[in-house]
């Protein structure tokens, strides 16, 4: 066994932390109650009166407001992937946490970690769009091409690149539909176009868009990068895991339907 050589490091930790993103003004009777918060500059009331909730979630994250082409792309992004489906494993956490009377403040921290996955999941975010950063140089019929060769033997959907492939077998109209509407009614940039190109490349193998490629692919557009794309993906979805949890809360655990007997096997 290699033997570690152990040291201090030394290093010199800040006194306090340090943000750009939101700042408290102290109020005069009690320096720990808040006057004013301000988040990136703007007056925090102003926001509260003035914005919408997407656009102050891309203040957060961007540090200024989005133009009226960004927000409303961003918005119909965000509509767009409010629900994964209640077939998707996530939702089913939520539900199954529901009817078995977990603690409410535990069931969204769950269903996420769930939703974290790289198959439709939120690293499939991260994951598409470091693909779209190393690939947008290239010709997308090329690059699709190419990844097919890595698929000819596959069993099951067809990953040939984050964000991309099949659903249950077959490319997924839904998103396809979804992109189509993403393109006719928003300003969008190069990495949907060739995001669109590509998914067209694709289907000539029955593959084609996911639900995770067309997000990852309007983050880019928007300027985001894949930390915080992966993180915008959990929060827009988080909507619909959390309506599904509601409407099972109260239920009996009959309500899901549960692994037969036959199915558990002793050894």
């Amino acid at each position: 066994m290699k033997k570690v050589e152990e040291k201090k490091r030394g290093d010199a930790f800040c006194q306090r932390i340090s943000t750009a993103v939101w700042k408290e003004v102290p109020d005069s009777d009690n320096p720990f109650q808040i006057a004013e918060a301000r988040c990136h500059g703007y007056e925090h009331l102003a926001l509260v009166n003035n914005g919408s909730f997407s656009d102050v979630l891309f203040l957060l994250m961007k540090g200024e407001l989005p133009n009226p082409e960004q927000s409303l792309l961003f918005d119909k992004l965000l509509i767009s992937i409010i629900h994964p489906g209640p077939r998707h494993n996530a939702s089913r956490a939520a539900m199954n946490a529901a009817v078995t009377k977990t603690n409410v403040s535990h069931v969204i921290p769950l269903a996420l970690n769930v939703f974290s996955g790289e198959f439709l999941g939120s690293h499939e975010v991260f994951n598409c769009m470091k693909y779209l950063e190393r690939n947008i140089k290239l010709i997308p019929s090329d690059v699709a091409a190419d990844a097919f060769k890595r698929l000819l033997d596959v069993e099951g959907d067809k990953n040939p690149a984050p964000g991309f492939g099949t659903v249950y077998g077959d490319k997924d109209p839904y998103s396809q539909k979804l992109a189509d509407n993403i393109s006719s009614t928003c300003e969008t940039g190069k990495y949907f176009s060739w995001a669109c190109l590509f998914a067209n490349a694709l289907s000539e193998e029955n593959c084609g868009w996911r639900m995770t490629g067309l997000f990852a692919a309007g983050m880019k557009d928007l300027g985001f990068t894949p930390y915080e794309g992966e993180m915008i993906f959990q929060i827009g979805s988080a909507p619909g895991i959390a309506a599904q949890a509601a409407e099972k809360f109260g239920r009996p655990i009959t309500d899901m339907p549960f692994i037969p007997e036959e199915n558990y096997v002793i050894e």
